[in-house]
């Protein structure tokens, strides 16, 4: 490196002419400077010195015998984009000099040049180096960090909604690790129905946030222990848009308005709050009502008790094309028979960042892909 104009260690210099004189004085005086010099008479020689050992600079002649300076050039630069490449030459004309140019030559010395002129030239070109290094060096500590902030920023957004999901949870005494068995079915039927990175990001928050409107339903009706009159059934069934008006305040859950919207919509047009039919309700919609509905099946509630998975599976396929999507229902089963690999896609926000984590799922979030 160079500091200060100065050499803190020592640059490693190659210097190429098949004239020896020009190859020895050129070494001879940069030795004296400090830098270490490798001599060779030919590109190929050159070539093959390069790929045994990194050089900070190169000092060719152009006009050579078999390969010219521009083809070490070339390959100097394919091999280390931020090695310094002077060339040099006694008979200068514009074509070799565009091509330099064009090449990325770091300097153009006309021959003959005095040996202080080289010296400038190669300090110049070790300096630039340096500073190349250093700022990679730089760039690539602040990516760390950046990532480092961002992972923390990450944990506490997970924590934050696993927290807001708990506190859903925590309303409802007959639902115990309900969001996260739903969240599980969903973001695996999702991934048997190939949904993409927006849509499958958009199903997990919905089916974390699903029931977020019941914390607007009172205690009485949330947990009362019997079956609900046609009033309390009629405040009950409001909780989807409760829901809606306090995530749509929140602009990171935004996108699981519509999930928890349609949650409670039917196939066939029958469901609840906007009797959407068929394709109107969106997938998420569709989706969160299959694993919604099968998991409320094996929960046992103060008015009957809970159904085995065998009768649950049975009611799926009964109310297969009426209260449900018959592709969500089949994917649903496809993924039951698979084991449930729950995978979801990093959100936008952290994508941006180029983070990739994974979360239990059963600790309350989701893995992440």
């Amino acid at each position: 490196m160079i500091r200060g104009g100065k050499l803190d260690k020592p640059i490693r210099v190659l210097i190429v002419d098949d004239e020896e004189s020009i190859v020895t004085s050129t070494s001879w005086w940069l030795q004296r400077l400090g830098y270490e010099c490798v001599k060779a008479s030919s590109v190929e020689e050159a070539q093959a010195k390069l790929s045994e050992t990194p050089f900070d600079v190169v000092v060719t002649d152009i006009r050579m015998p078999g390969s010219t300076g521009i083809d070490l050039l070339k390959t100097a630069k394919e091999r280390d984009p931020d090695i310094q490449v002077i060339v040099m030459t006694g008979s200068p004309s514009l074509d070799f000099a565009v091509e330099a140019i064009r090449s990325s030559a770091d300097d153009y010395l006309i021959k003959p040049f005095e040996l202080d002129q080289i010296a400038h030239s190669v300090q110049r070109a070790a300096l630039h180096r340096s500073l190349l290094q250093e700022n990679r060096a730089y760039r690539d500590h602040l990516e760390v960090t950046v990532q480092e902030q961002a992972r923390q920023i990450e944990s506490l957004f997970m924590d934050g909604l696993a927290a807001l999901a708990g506190a859903i949870e925590a309303r409802d005494g007959y639902t115990g690790g309900h969001l996260d068995r739903v969240s599980e079915y969903a973001l695996s039927t999702g991934q048997e129905m190939s949904l993409d990175k927006d849509q499958m990001w958009n199903l997990w928050l919905g089916s974390l946030f699903h029931d977020v409107g019941k914390l607007a339903i009172p205690d009485a009706i949330l947990n009362k222990k019997g079956p609900l009159t046609e009033a309390e059934y009629e405040y009950m069934k409001k909780h989807p848009e409760l829901g809606v008006r306090v995530i749509e305040k929140v602009s990171f859950l935004r996108p699981a308005v519509r999930a928890i919207l349609d949650h409670q919509e039917r196939w066939d047009g029958t469901g609840y709050p906007r009797g959407l039919r068929g394709g109107e309700i969106s997938i998420e919609g569709r989706i969160l009502a299959v694993c919604d509905a099968f998991d409320a099946m094996l929960t046992d509630r103060p008015y009957r008790s809970a159904r085995s998975a065998t009768e649950a599976i049975d009611e799926l396929d009964r109310c297969s094309g009426s209260h449900f999507d018959p592709s969500v229902v089949e994917a649903f089963l496809t993924a039951q028979e698979k084991g449930l690999s729950a995978v979801a896609p990093v959100s936008a926000l952290f994508s941006e960042l180029g983070l990739n984590v994974s979360l239990a799922l059963h600790a309350g979030q989701a893995p992440l892909k």
